[in-house]
């Protein structure tokens, strides 16, 4: 009941449909040509993947060195503030009432000033303000007075 016909296109069919590839390797690539254009997809998805990655670590590899530069410069930082501080306390050291009275002594020839060197002064604490009179001329004094008269006369 079998047709021999049949049998051999069976045959034919599975050969054509399974190539035999001869194997140098262990591994064993077949491509349909039907799925070249997905090969090739996954070969780009491949680089694009690759060229991420890259960027990423490229992209850490500038942030470590940027936090070590700010790390650099927060050590310089702590440095320059404890020299500050030095150099305030040596300021502080140097600007004493003690330094100050030493230097005006021996270096510009001071003294302490003795009771008989004190003199005192008496200042007026009125609060009256004179003023002077302006000098003026003949004429302005006579119509000062004139004026001065009238006011009078009229009370």
């Amino acid at each position: 009941m079998l047709n021999p016909e049949n049998e051999e296109l069976e045959e034919r069919s599975e050969e054509q449909k399974e190539p035999k590839i001869p194997t140098r390797g262990i591994f064993v690539f077949r491509i349909d040509p039907n799925k070249r254009g997905v090969a090739f997809k996954i070969f780009i998805a491949g680089i694009l993947a690759l060229v991420l990655f890259s960027v990423v670590i490229n992209s850490n590899a500038q942030l470590n060195e940027v936090y070590s530069d700010i790390s650099t410069a927060n050590s310089q930082l702590n440095v320059l503030r404890s020299e500050n501080v030095r150099m305030q306390t040596e300021l502080e050291s140097k600007a004493s009432i003690s330094n100050i009275k030493e230097y005006a002594e021996n270096r510009l020839g001071m003294q302490k000033l003795h009771q008989s060197q004190i003199q005192y002064v008496d200042i007026q604490t009125e609060d009256a303000v004179t003023i002077e009179a302006e000098d003026q001329n003949i004429f302005v004094k006579i119509k000062h007075k004139f004026e001065d008269v009238v006011a009078y006369l009229r009370g």
